[in-house]
């Protein structure tokens, strides 16, 4: 496929949107290219906007509970260049990772929203990461120790909002940039199939782990967790049907019917459960 074509299938509001591309090496450019956009949003959102979320947080918070330790190991009202580094590199790219494989997976049911795609991408992730992560765990002792819940509550979504819409802006740029399939594949095919690879092999223990009470001190979402992975079956099924040419016609319809039915659960049941940790933590 073209990627002009496909670029203007993918601004399509069809419900039916047209797969990124029709050979592997074209579907490894799309994956390395929102590998790169999920990890800059996540160094600059996650990392970078997470410290200032937590300067806001510390300095709205009580004189008596500056120098309390949080849950991650940061002191309320104190920022140093070393945790500051800490929470770019590896909470920055940790969150671009797993940011990146759910923006892959559900960027084909959310193409009605064009180019603004990346709001009802954020508050999806907020949905999931919410009922997946301790990030809205009423049991989290640092909104014991910040108060102020309505406030940070409010600074978590716009995080998650704005993740969304960094990591698409930028999957943008870079896809309207970078070399396509017609475009020296000799010299660059080989770069988008390694970070497509090594984007794999980060993902082992997340995936491992995911659905459970590993990733959090909360009662497994197996709900959330089942919607995300059916949401990925439509998505390989959707790709299937530009990859293989002699599958039947019924297929792709198929994959949207599977891919919609999991993004409505995990908005249903993540947001189910982010909103009722939301009232636990205001009241």
């Amino acid at each position: 496929m073209d990627p002009v074509v496909a670029d203007a299938a993918r601004e399509s509001r069809s419900i039916l949107p047209e797969p990124p591309s029709d050979s592997f090496m074209g579907l490894a450019r799309h994956i390395a290219i929102a590998g790169m956009a999920g990890i800059f949003a996540g160094i600059v959102v996650g990392g970078i906007g997470g410290r200032l979320f937590m300067r806001i947080a510390g300095a709205a918070a009580s004189d008596r509970v500056q120098g309390f330790g949080t849950e991650a190991g940061f002191t309320v009202g104190e920022v140093t260049i070393g945790g500051t580094l800490a929470l770019v590199i590896f909470i920055g790219v940790l969150t671009g990772v797993v940011g990146a494989v759910l923006y892959i997976i559900f960027m084909p049911w959310i193409a009605w929203a064009g180019r603004w795609r990346g709001v009802p991408f954020g508050a999806l992730l907020f949905a999931v990461a919410s009922a997946t992560s301790d990030v809205m765990n009423p049991d989290n002792i640092d909104f014991f120790i910040l108060k102020n819940p309505i406030l940070l509550v409010s600074l978590i979504v716009l995080l998650f909002l704005g993740y969304g819409l960094v990591l698409d802006s930028a999957f943008r740029f870079l896809g309207s940039r970078l070399p396509g399939q017609a475009d020296s594949w000799g010299g660059v095919a080989p770069v988008y199939v390694s970070l497509t690879v090594l984007g794999v092999l980060a993902l082992i223990p997340f995936v491992a782990s995911f659905g459970t009470d590993s990733l959090c001190d909360c009662e497994p979402p197996v709900a959330a967790s089942l919607s995300v992975v059916v949401a990925a079956i439509g998505t390989a099924t959707w790709w299937a049907t530009a990859l293989f040419a002699g599958l039947p016609r019924w297929t792709r319809a198929a994959a949207a019917v599977v891919g919609y039915t999991g993004l409505a659960g995990a908005f249903i049941f993540g947001l189910a459960r982010a909103l009722s940790d939301a009232v636990e933590i205001i009241t």
